[in-house]
């Protein structure tokens, strides 16, 4: 946007509802390590290897990403307010779901605001006249706040040749564009599988996951086919009994993914969202990697994949044939959804629970050009986050007639 000609909080503002920066890596569990992570593929105009000691291969994601995040944002001067976090975003068509809804046809962006630093001054001055253009929500922001909401202000414009305030709690902000990329990590999914309330010991989803040890003598039903749940397997299956059931029969294949591998499986995502469809897995394109790693948890027995269980019972689960495996936690590596909640009163689902999406790199809502979607379908993969990143930009400027273009 700033080499469009947009110009930082007069013309656009991020809001991120992270405490810091590096979206969802920061919250990653202890034992991933960049020796073990997908790759991280660089930001435009900055490598990440140049963000890294020599021996970087055992240092924590959930440190090294961040650290990556955080000198990117400094170099190019981003100004990400934080902890922001959007609670709903509405329109004229759907006033009566939103408070302050004299929008006038905008976009309508209520923000809660936790912490101090998040209610700093970066310059002073009134509101301009009605010549916002967007509002970037951050990789990790969403409407799940835990912070205390309050009366909902005034609504604010953006813009007007004026630097603005920082968003306020309970502030409303009218924008005329909404570039949201909450991704994933503030909607982990776990299926409902019948006497799930009844079972005695402990559940819990990767989300929530930290270590091993912690399961330690007792018995672990990993469940979920994908690059997660087959990580996570590995380190419990060295301290304790597992079991590992899946939907589907993993698919595991030799080597690393090419390039094309992955635009191959970006394509695939990206064709089932232009359709409207909900975004698919892209392990169930690519497969399963099978590496050393792999093949160690295989040799130990680990990796002996059980169809899903019939139903939960309070001591363990049980198969429809009335086979029992006695356990004591079930760890849900079953995936994450879109955290899209916040643009609920925007109706952009279609019957199918997917939003159809249009534009060069399928970012743009095709029922609302005024949105673009980062971190959904075909864009949810690092593969295709950059050029995503630069098509949202370029179109929504476009489509508002604001910038170079």
């Amino acid at each position: 946007m700033r080499r469009l000609g947009l110009r930082p909080e007069q013309d656009f503002l991020i809001v991120d509802h992270s405490p810091g920066p590096g979206g969802a890596w920061q919250f990653r569990w202890p034992s991933l390590t960049l020796s073990t992570v997908n790759r991280v593929h660089d930001l435009p105009g900055m490598g990440f290897a140049e963000t890294l000691p020599p021996d970087a291969a055992d240092a924590r994601a959930a440190t090294a990403v961040p650290h990556y995040f955080e000198l990117y944002e400094k170099r190019f001067d981003l100004r990400v307010h934080r902890p922001v976090s959007v609670a709903v975003v509405c329109d004229r068509a759907t006033a009566a779901t939103c408070p302050n809804a004299e929008v006038d046809g905008l976009l309508h962006a209520e923000t809660r605001v936790g912490g101090e630093r998040a209610a700093g001054d970066r310059g002073g001055g009134a509101a301009g006249p009605e010549t916002d253009h967007a509002v970037d929500s951050g990789p990790s922001d969403a409407a799940t706040s835990h912070t205390e909401r309050t009366a909902p202000a005034a609504a604010s414009d953006l813009g007007g040749g004026v630097p603005r305030r920082v968003p306020t709690p309970g502030a409303a902000l009218r924008v005329r564009g909404l570039i949201n990329a909450t991704g994933t990590w503030d909607k982990p999914f776990i299926p409902y599988y019948p006497g799930a309330e009844t079972f005695a010991g402990r559940q819990l989803h990767a989300h929530d996951y930290r270590a091993a040890d912690e399961f330690a003598g007792r018995h672990v039903v990993v469940v979920g086919g994908g690059i997660t749940a087959v990580q996570l397997l590995d380190e419990i299956s060295q301290v304790t009994g597992t079991t590992w059931v899946t939907r589907r029969e993993p698919v595991f294949r030799d080597g690393e993914f090419a390039p094309e591998d992955g635009r191959a499986a970006v394509a695939i995502v990206e064709d089932r969202v232009r359709r409207g469809l909900p975004p698919g897995s892209v392990v169930s394109v690519t497969g399963l990697r099978e590496d050393d790693r792999v093949r160690a948890a295989r040799a130990r027995g680990a990796l002996r994949r059980r169809p899903m269980f019939d139903h939960i019972e309070p001591e363990g689960v049980r198969w429809a044939d009335g086979e029992f495996q006695a356990a004591e936690v079930i760890l849900w590596c079953t995936g994450f959804r879109s955290a899209l909640d916040h643009l609920a009163p925007l109706r952009l689902r279609g019957p199918g629970g997917g939003i159809r999406m249009t534009g060069r790199l399928a970012t743009q809502v095709a029922a609302d050009p005024r949105i673009h979607l980062l971190g959904y379908g075909p864009s949810a993969s690092t593969i295709g986050a950059n050029r995503a990143g630069r098509a949202a930009a370029v179109e929504l400027t476009e489509f508002l007639g604001v910038g170079r273009g």
